[in-house]
């Protein structure tokens, strides 16, 4: 009997069936669920470290190709401190592996340690990964719109512009971060704490059953943080976006179009106002492909809340079934080759997408040096004929 009968039977008939209290079934469970999340942690940390150190070469190579100023470079400082932060967070705070045999509490106080600091580390995440990015990047903008302004009102218009954008952006984060920490950590910490409340007492025919419902919960929460976060569901929520070859075609199509749509402006129509050819072409490139992909995602999810939904009536009419789910499949997958491309396109196009707001208040620099070079020019000529 597995741990959904158990609980089927006794809200079926809880006065006349006599159960027994299966505590290895229950401590296997817990286990299974601690060391899920302990993969999904450390797939998470793999992929921040892995993201950080490839794009510090990255870093490099673009500030000296587009001969970008040295505040560009502050980011990477940044990228350093983030890998490091992780790297010391692991050693101080280690997740070492837990082995079948122990107690049922044993797993239990593990897993709300881990889970408590897990909370603790993302209601904490401006400090520590957002504010480092957001002064290096901030001083990037406010150093090329001082070099692209000749007026106080030049500078705090561009550098407001960057600001405007650096809080849309990094306010996104901050609150889908809070988001999961509320909706999906907060109740396995208070599922865990339940459980651990409950065992502390001594266990009998009351509490068993909540003990079973807890011990169900927290295996249910573990598979919901890992779709926020884990590796094996976020490598699945890439294979769901982008299934085939057709859909990354359907998203690659308009955004080359794009890009081409901007070469073409910059090398031939060479409208001034609209910025440098990079720019433009970086520029016609990101718009179709936000288009494109949000819609896929927004299509996407519509289709997963159906199927969640279906799930759910089916778990509902065989509650025998609900753990086996959960628990089947851990295997480790990737992205696979369609998902992948645009995973990597995205990760260009963001990086990419800096890269054209620098070119674009080079550009303006350009301009204005331009122009003051020509009124001095003329200023020159006037005075010589006087």
């Amino acid at each position: 009997m597995n741990l959904d009968e158990y609980r089927q039977a006794w809200k079926e008939d809880e006065a006349q069936m006599n159960i027994t209290f299966d505590s290895d079934l229950l401590s296997k469970e817990v286990l299974r669920s601690h060391q899920s999340f302990q993969s999904m942690i450390y797939w998470r940390d793999f992929r921040e470290v892995g993201v950080s150190l490839v794009m510090i070469p990255l870093w490099l190579l673009l500030g000296s190709m587009m001969s970008l100023p040295w505040t560009w470079y502050l980011t990477i400082p940044a990228l350093i401190w983030i890998a490091a932060f992780i790297f010391v967070d692991r050693s101080r705070h280690p997740q070492r592996p837990s082995h079948p045999g122990e107690p049922l509490l044993f797993y239990a106080k593990e897993s709300l340690e881990q889970t408590e600091h897990q909370i603790w580390l993302l209601r904490n995440i401006f400090w520590w990964y957002l504010l480092p990015f957001c002064i290096s990047i901030m001083a990037f903008f406010v150093n090329v719109a001082w070099n692209s302004s000749d007026g106080l009102l030049g500078f705090s218009l561009l550098s407001g512009i960057g600001a405007i954008f650096l809080y849309v952006i990094y306010s996104a984060v901050y609150r889908l971060n809070q988001t999961a920490v509320t909706e999906q950590l907060e109740p396995r910490r208070d599922d865990l704490q339940r459980l651990i409340d409950s065992l502390e007492r001594e266990t009998d025919d009351e509490n068993a059953g909540d003990i079973m419902e807890l011990v169900a919960a927290i295996s249910e929460s573990e598979s919901g943080c890992g779709a926020c976060s884990g590796w094996l569901n976020w490598a699945e929520n890439w294979n769901r976006l982008v299934p085939s070859w057709q859909t990354a075609t359907a998203i690659i199509l308009p955004t080359l179009a794009g890009a081409l749509c901007g070469w073409y402006s910059g090398t031939q129509l060479q409208i001034p106002e609209m910025g440098p050819t990079l720019f433009q072409v970086i520029v016609g490139a990101v718009i179709p492909f936000e288009i494109v992909f949000f819609s896929i995602c927004w299509s996407s999810s519509k289709k997963q809340k159906k199927i969640q939904v279906a799930r759910d009536e089916e778990a509902a009419s065989k509650p025998e079934d609900r753990i086996k789910t959960t628990s089947s499949d851990n295997g480790i997958r990737l992205p696979k080759a369609p998902a992948l491309v645009i995973l990597v396109l995205v990760i260009f196009l963001g990086v990419m997408a800096f890269v054209a707001i620098g070119a674009f208040f080079l550009h303006m620099k350009e301009d204005l040096n331009a122009h003051n070079a020509q009124v001095i020019k003329r200023s020159f000529h006037c005075t010589n004929r006087v």
